[in-house]
């Protein structure tokens, strides 16, 4: 897989054709899913691939319907931060591999509960976001347009106001980690919550450390958990394109007493590189 090809190929799709997951494309995505059980250090998830009936009623969201829809991946994990974080982490992976299958996707968070009623999750577990996953549609119809353009779904924010010099707290400019810009690029593309990207990196020259934050901009997000999700999905973005080209490195959590944080934000982790 060229991961920086297929980060810029995926794209949130709502409107799906109507055709079943094919069995060789079903049986690759298993195959790497059951290859992908562990996460971050400590974390792990059992993602499962479903397929609802035809005659099922179409899942309802907040901002409208996802036409065609039948098949979902999803996990059950833990209610904590770091389990969230993992978990989001972890379903990016399947959601490029599925890209890199010609295969739409699109991140649920806020999902009718009710559903997926028949499914059952052990007690203290939790679902913390769904993935549908299908064929896109090649027509997409103007509701959809509109909905992505109300979410600004295609647009990201600017490098200098989501990567910063860690000792200085100005804005990290390319060419101080030339070797990494490719790296925190595709970080910048990575689907979030409303496309919120509430990730802020931090480089440290000093300790030659990326320290991730969190910035809660949206409460309601950040109330149910999608934050950290997205937190995870930037990770995981990270951490592959770092990889492909060549550029170790590890996460850890630091001690409290190792980082300075700036205001209005929350530490997360941070990839130690080698």
């Amino acid at each position: 897989m060229d991961i920086v090809k297929t980060i810029q190929q995926r794209k949130s799709t709502r409107t799906y054709t109507t055709e079943s997951i094919k069995p060789s494309d079903k049986e690759q995505l298993v195959e790497f899913i059951n290859a992908h059980k562990t996460g971050l250090p400590g974390e792990s998830v059992d993602f499962v691939l479903i397929e609802k009936s035809e005659s099922k009623v179409p899942m309802k969201l907040p901002y409208g319907l996802i036409r065609n829809n039948k098949s979902y991946i999803f996990g059950a994990t833990g209610a904590t931060a770091l389990a969230r974080v993992n978990y989001g982490y972890m379903l990016e992976q399947i959601v490029l591999k599925a890209t890199e299958l010609n295969m739409g996707t699109c991140w649920v968070g806020m999902f009718d509960r009710d559903y997926f009623s028949d499914i059952q999750v052990e007690n203290g577990l939790v679902i913390p976001a769904i993935l549908v996953i299908g064929y896109a549609h090649d027509k997409i119809p103007m509701k959809e347009k509109l909905i992505r353009k109300t979410v600004n779904a295609d647009k990201r924010k600017p490098w200098e106001t989501l990567f910063f010099d860690y000792e200085l707290g100005t804005p990290l400019k390319p060419d101080q980690i030339k070797s990494y810009v490719e790296v925190l690029e595709m970080t910048r593309l990575a689907p979030s919550s409303g496309n919120t990207q509430p990730w802020r990196i931090f480089y440290s020259s000093v300790r030659n450390e990326f320290h991730f934050f969190k910035k809660i901009t949206n409460p309601a997000y950040e109330s149910k958990g999608m934050h950290d999700i997205d937190l995870g999905i930037s990770m995981s973005h990270f951490e592959l394109v770092a990889d492909q080209n060549g550029l170790k490195g590890n996460w850890e959590i630091c001690n409290s007493d190792e980082i300075k944080i700036p205001d209005n934000l929350h530490y997360m982790s941070s990839w130690k590189c080698k």
